[in-house]
């Protein structure tokens, strides 16, 4: 073969393997972009949710907080007098890989993740726990004077301010070593009335929002939907009606639905997975929320979520 044919042939080599490399690199770009997303980034007034996938979870804990840290472990408060106390959990399996009780006279509520230590608030305590994250050795005890219980504790990214919620209509901003409140803010929803929005729960960040399950306890509602909050003013942006993943569970959950409400909502942003469990479920769910433009309406969340 001469030396002009075989330039020609390794040519035609180059550009063939050129091209499947090409096809190969179109094909992965195609499948992320086909992987569906845990959310839109603009959801409407009203979503819903559809599971991803269903996980055991212990039907003995009182769920009160729901978060992970960056590297995708997953840490749990549980409340009620006695049996308070954080957990880090086996997401597959639901199994409780460390534990720290609280005393006695404490009842675990809203829990977070800042940097290496885990924050847990108490319900009428007026106390705060830090905990060693890799260990659950406990740090301190702060007392502490926000608002008039204890409910639901979130941070932004950066770790620098928590938000927490006391189960009245109202967000406070507190800096996260002295737990001093910078600022707060009334929880309301402009398109219903507007209304006041009692009973936000546990909270966490999501997509530059705070996303709070919702238990008008002193109202005398129990709701299965979870708002989104605007943290810098909180103004209310939308919900996501959760009603069906309590009648997934065992009896003894469905007999008591204003005790056991749905109370946990997990963000993991560097995988983009979101789980919610609720108060002794015995499952925990990764779900997927989207849009639900033909339930946007305020009268779809005022006849659903029972906001009191």
């Amino acid at each position: 073969m001469g030396r002009d044919a075989l330039l020609v042939l390794a040519a035609l080599s180059l550009l063939a393997a050129a091209l499947v490399s090409a096809h190969g690199a179109n094909a992965t770009v195609e499948a992320k972009a086909a992987a569906p997303r845990t959310f839109d980034p603009h959801l409407p007034y009203v979503s819903t949710f559809e599971i991803v996938a269903a996980y055991p979870h212990p039907p003995t804990v009182f769920t009160q907080g729901l978060a992970f840290d960056e590297e995708g472990t997953l840490f749990e408060s549980q409340g009620l007098f006695g049996k308070s106390g954080v957990r880090e959990v086996e997401v597959r399996t639901g199994k409780t890989v460390k534990w720290a009780p609280q005393p006695q006279q404490m009842f675990g509520e809203g829990l977070e993740v800042v940097g290496n230590k885990l924050i847990q608030l108490t319900w009428k305590n007026n106390a705060v726990f830090e905990y060693r994250k890799d260990s659950l050795e406990m740090i301190r005890k702060v007392d502490v004077n926000i608002g008039r219980e204890g409910w639901g504790l979130a941070a932004d990214p950066s770790g620098k301010t928590l938000y927490i919620t006391d189960s009245t209509d109202m967000l406070f901003v507190v800096e996260p070593e002295t737990y001093k409140v910078i600022s707060r803010f009334k929880i309301v929803d402009e398109l219903l009335g507007p209304k006041a929005i009692f009973g936000v729960n546990e909270l966490e960040w999501v997509n530059d929002e705070l996303w709070g399950n919702v238990y008008p306890m002193y109202q005398g509602k129990a709701s299965e939907c979870i708002v989104r909050i605007d943290p810098t003013n909180g103004h209310v942006k939308g919900w996501i009606d959760m009603r069906g993943l309590l009648d997934k569970q065992d009896l003894h959950v469905r007999r008591s639905p204003m005790n056991n409400v749905l109370n946990g909502i997990a963000y993991h942003a560097q995988t983009d997975r979101l789980y919610v469990t609720g108060k002794m479920w015995n499952n925990m769910y990764q779900i997927r929320v989207q849009g639900a433009d033909a339930l946007s309406s305020p009268a779809h969340i005022h006849h659903f979520c029972h906001l009191g």
